[in-house]
């Protein structure tokens, strides 16, 4: 009778082990599958809310031919107006563009998100198939580019772009070692867009797009790319280039008839993104400004056929964005490149 109590409480220890694993796996299973449904959730809620901004980037882009359609609509007569209205982001932009003037930071709410847009004429860049020794110069010098570089470069540059395969004193050709072992057809033709600089000898990333210097003691490199497009007629526009463009131009301009430009195209009321912005034509801004006379030709005040669209929608923190060239004639825009993701 002793042994058979002893053994039903082997047994009754048994089943309480048996059941107490059973429990823990069960809760284990269970906590696992609480977990992946809540990590599941966590990405399905994420990719609802990058589809989201992919529509709002998207619907930036809209909002931007909206507002490109409407400068031709605005005109200087109704300034006063728009200015009176002060809220209507639209038509402030219409009339910035009329004046060849881009549309920063122009922010739209849409439901739970909101698309943040940027419309900059390319004209306010320098186009890099047109650029001449001294712009060159003054590009490389004004982004930290060591000098001793500058040969190699300039005339690597040149024989891409060429039409022959005649070598320059420091360039290279198809048959140039580099373009042998990298397996690069040397193009011969101008540049498609900026990026393509860095399948050119001599071009790397911190040239392009800025890094640090191989020697330690040089200023870090800022970047040639930010300054360059492969669109447009080459004229720059001097409503919206960045001091930096303005001084590839020539070197008589200097630093004081650049802040003369930057002062005097903020209007009367010397405040950037009011409605009196902008020169209103090249012969006011020659009036105002005898220096730029000596480079009519190389400058325009309102060359908007290609601008570049930058879209971001964003939804609790999530974005998307887009970035594009629009050609434009008239009301009509067509996009010539196109771009989503990262920027």
């Amino acid at each position: 009778m002793k042994r058979f109590m002893n053994n039903k409480k082997n047994e009754n220890g048994s089943a309480l082990l048996v059941a107490l694993w059973a429990i823990i796996i069960l809760s284990l299973l269970v906590g696992g599958f609480a977990f992946e449904m809540h990590i599941e959730s966590g990405i399905v809620s994420h990719a609802r809310k990058r589809m989201k901004a992919r529509y709002l980037a998207k619907a930036g882009i809209e909002w931007s031919k909206a507002v490109l359609a409407r400068r031709e609509e605005v005109n200087e007569s109704d300034a006063e107006l728009i200015a009176a209205a002060e809220s209507n982001d639209m038509d402030v932009a219409a009339l910035h563009l009329s004046r060849g003037i881009g549309a920063k930071g122009q922010s739209i709410k849409l439901g739970d998100g909101q698309f943040t847009v940027d419309i900059v004429p390319e004209s306010s860049k320098r186009n890099v198939n047109k650029l001449d020794l001294e712009a060159w110069e003054e590009l490389l010098d004004i982004t930290n580019v060591p000098e001793d570089l500058w040969p190699g470069l300039i005339d690597c540059f040149n024989d891409w772009v060429d039409e022959n395969d005649t070598h320059l004193l420091n360039g290279a050709e198809q048959d140039d070692t580099y373009y042998q072992e990298q397996g690069i057809a040397v193009k011969n033709a101008p540049l498609d867009t900026v990026d393509e600089l860095l399948l050119i000898k001599n071009f790397d990333e911190a040239i392009v797009y800025g890094g640090p210097p191989e020697d330690p003691d040089d200023p870090a490199m800022l970047g040639i790319a930010q300054h360059l497009t492969t669109w447009g007629s080459g004229k720059v526009n001097i409503n919206d280039a960045s001091p930096e463009v303005l001084l590839t131009l020539t070197d008589l301009m200097d630093d004081f008839w650049i802040d003369a430009i930057i002062d005097l195209r903020k209007g009367e009321d010397g405040q950037a993104g009011t409605v009196d912005d902008g020169f209103k034509s090249l012969s006011e801004a020659v009036s105002l400004i005898p220096e730029l006379e000596n480079i009519q030709g190389q400058i325009t005040t309102e060359d908007i056929s290609y601008l570049r669209v930058t879209s971001v929608g964003e939804v609790y923190g999530v974005k998307n964005a887009i970035w594009c060239i629009l050609r434009v004639e008239g009301k009509e825009t067509l996009p010539v490149y196109w771009h989503e993701g990262s920027l």
